[in-house]
């Protein structure tokens, strides 16, 4: 009678939420074979298993799309201050032109003016290409829809597919997203 006294009046030692083993071992316990199983029960437990799973899953879908979004938003933040900055580019193209024919612009008293703007659109072009922004090659190319407008069509015999002809305005991608197309004649074989 006294070990059952002593087994009745053991005190079950406290977890620090307040729980006491013997409650968390019964919480956790898997049951035995040939017990039965509240069927309620185990539906309410896959129910909130399969909710469970769900959340977690989606969860993990949102990271993954914030992280992609905060990505884009650090190769694509400059696209607005790029697209104002498109138009200087431009009128760099139009008074100091790539290839000079006898490099007459370097001659007589301007040389100097003009090998000074060269190093500023190099310069400019390079700073631009560090972050990420890249003129498009067109001259001479395949006609492509994706990075070209074509603004003119001229039949030429010369070429056996549409091909650019001269460039007007030069397209530029900015981490490989198309910012602004290039602006282009096209040159087009007799017949099409």
């Amino acid at each position: 009678m006294q070990e059952e006294e002593s087994v009745n009046h053991k005190n079950p030692v406290s977890q620090p939420n307040g729980a006491s083993a013997e409650a968390e071992h019964e919480a956790t316990a898997v049951p035995e074979e040939g017990t039965q199983v509240n069927p309620a029960l185990a539906a309410e437990v896959a129910e909130f298993k399969d909710k469970y799973v769900r959340v977690l899953a989606e969860m993990e879908n949102m990271r993954r799309r914030q992280e992609r979004e905060r990505i884009d938003l650090s190769k694509y933040a400059l696209e607005s201050v790029f697209k104002d900055l498109l138009p200087v580019l431009d009128s760099f193209d139009k008074a100091i032109p790539d290839r000079v024919e006898g490099d007459e612009a370097a001659q007589g008293d301007s040389a100097g003016y003009y090998v000074g703007m060269q190093m500023v659109k190099r310069q400019l072009l390079e700073l631009c290409k560090k972050h990420g922004l890249e003129p498009i090659a067109s001259l001479g190319t395949a006609f492509d829809p994706n990075v070209h407008q074509g603004i003119q069509r001229i039949e030429s015999s010369e070429v056996q597919v549409e091909t650019v002809g001269d460039e007007y305005a030069r397209g530029y991608n900015l981490n490989g997203r198309l910012i602004r197309p290039a602006m282009v004649s096209v040159l087009t074989p007799p017949g099409n």
